[in-house]
């Protein structure tokens, strides 16, 4: 559990940050929580796309992870990069003195992986640097990284049903994209018996449905035990695109609905607006349309 005065490793594992001001701000927010932000000694650097080279962003990670008075380790921002990086991480250091991992979109890679190489919880939410933290989403990461009391029930007034049903299982996923370019990799997800979560952001119906196909044909959802989709931002095309027809709705019922699972979706889970911390690792349950984790995440 993450305490006051408890420090924080700021870091950049995927693209690079663009102003000052998104460092100020990213150190503000850990500050809000009563935590000490210490910005990593590479996350200023720039290489083209990536916030700096594979081993500077690695050297990093490793180097929180190895700190143990480090306590929790912030992204700062998503982007592309992560995935360059998996195999360079300390797993062993970060399993020998566990801590807050925290972030998404991107680090979706990054923190699935290191649940599977160490059974630890990681933690889907908010980047430190450009998330909006308001209250409910201030009030969801210090539920999940503060706290020793049970999550509970986590609803949301917009959630819509696509497929009724309840169900349990140990939570994975994030991302869409990442999902899916995992498969095939040595950190390509364990999605048995699962709760999938899937989001996304400025991606067409038709290559939402193209990934949820490799998914499907790579077996990754025959025996899940049910799916959270987040809010998908901009994934949906105006009237005058050719496949306009197909709504993002329509494909996530296409793609999904034929699988006899439960499937909730515009949950405050990736890329549009407030959004909840969801720990990756823990079990939970779908129940109606709510999620309900009957255990603390950290202890």
């Amino acid at each position: 559990m993450l305490r006051k005065g408890d420090a924080v490793a700021l870091i950049a594992p995927a693209g690079p940050l663009s102003s000052k001001e998104e460092f100020d701000r990213a150190g503000r927010v850990v500050e809000s929580l009563g935590l000490v932000p210490r910005i990593a000694r590479n996350a200023a650097k720039r290489d083209g796309y990536l916030a700096g080279s594979d081993d500077e962003r690695a050297a990093d990670f490793n180097e929180a992870a190895r700190d143990r008075s480090v306590r929790a380790i912030f992204a700062l921002r998503g982007g592309y990069g992560t995935m360059r990086i998996l195999d360079a991480i300390d797993y062993d250091a970060l399993a020998a003195d566990p801590k807050v991992v925290l972030g998404y979109s991107d680090l979706t890679a990054l923190l699935n992986a290191i649940t599977q190489r160490t059974g630890l919880v990681t933690f889907h939410g908010p980047v430190a640097a450009l998330s909006g933290f308001g209250a409910d989403e201030i009030a969801s990461l210090r539920r999940a990284v503060m706290s020793v009391t049970p999550i509970g029930t986590l609803r949301a007034s917009e959630t819509q049903t696509l497929v009724a049903g309840s169900a349990c299982g140990r939570l994975c996923g994030g991302n869409l994209s990442l999902v899916t370019a995992l498969i095939g990799t040595p950190y390509e997800i364990d999605t048995t018996e699962a709760l999938l979560m899937i989001e996304e952001v400025d991606e067409a119906p038709y290559r939402i449905d193209r990934m949820l196909t490799q998914l499907r044909l790579a077996g990754a959802l025959k025996n899940l035990a049910g799916i959270l989709v987040g809010r998908c931002k901009n994934c949906d095309v105006d009237s005058e695109h050719p496949y306009a027809a197909m709504t993002l709705t329509r494909t996530l019922r296409d793609r999904l609905g034929d699988l006899g699972l439960p499937v909730l979706a515009e949950l405050p889970i990736g890329h549009d607006g407030e959004q909840w911390t969801i720990p990756i690792g823990l079990e939970a349950q779908i129940k109606d349309d709510c999620i309900v984790i009957d255990s603390p995440a950290v202890l």
